[in-house]
């Protein structure tokens, strides 16, 4: 049985330029693991006042807030939670470059209030369109949630959140929330990460 060589391959020592290097290389993959474990991450709650591309704000006094439907994700107007629009991102520099960040992803949910206690399903919507575009296109991730303190799960810790990674200043997320109880409600705040390339 052969042992694998790093060195005799040319992968050991090698300097690596990360995320502005060749899209999904090893390299690129492993920096983009490592951003993970140990970027940096901010918190964001809803705008005040949101306009047509502007929907966060780090002044977290407002929880985004997801309406359900009957048996269903929120259909009517304004049901779901408009959470980062086009001019929401970038948010940060690259530490190294000073430069924007070109990419972020969603990272974590912390939920502050549900008006139901039976399980209820969150889809996280990401696209660069329309909502509903997003969604007929797969561009999406769901979760279920169920918070009820009789059964001691209460909102206290962020729930892990996926998605691929967006493009700064033209992917927009919302949050959708599908409950069978008509008109539910649940509030969260959301946690990204940004990244150089």
């Amino acid at each position: 049985m052969s042992t694998f060589n790093l060195e005799k391959i040319g992968l050991d020592n090698q300097t690596t330029v990360g995320l502005t290097g060749t899209l999904n290389s090893l390299p690129y993959r492993v920096t983009e693991i490592e951003r993970h474990i140990h970027g940096r991450e901010r918190w964001y709650g809803k705008l005040a006042v949101q306009t047509a591309t502007d929907w966060a704000s780090d002044v977290i006094n407002n929880p985004f807030v997801a309406k359900s439907g009957n048996n269903a994700y929120g259909t009517d107007a304004n049901d779901e939670a408009l959470v980062f629009g086009t001019a929401d991102t970038p948010m940060m520099t690259d530490l190294v470059t000073g430069l924007p960040n070109a990419k972020f992803d969603l990272h974590q949910l912390l939920i502050t209030d549900c008006t139901v206690t039976t399980p209820a399903k969150i889809r996280l919507v990401y696209g660069t369109g329309t909502i509903a575009a997003a969604i007929a296109a797969g561009q999406f991730s769901t979760m279920m949630v169920r918070i009820d303190a009789a059964v001691g799960s209460n909102p206290a810790v962020p729930l892990d959140l996926m998605m691929p990674r967006g493009t700064c200043g033209s992917t927009q997320v919302w949050i959708q929330f599908w409950s069978i109880t008509n008109d539910a409600t649940i509030s969260f705040y959301v946690g990204m990460h940004e990244y150089e390339g």
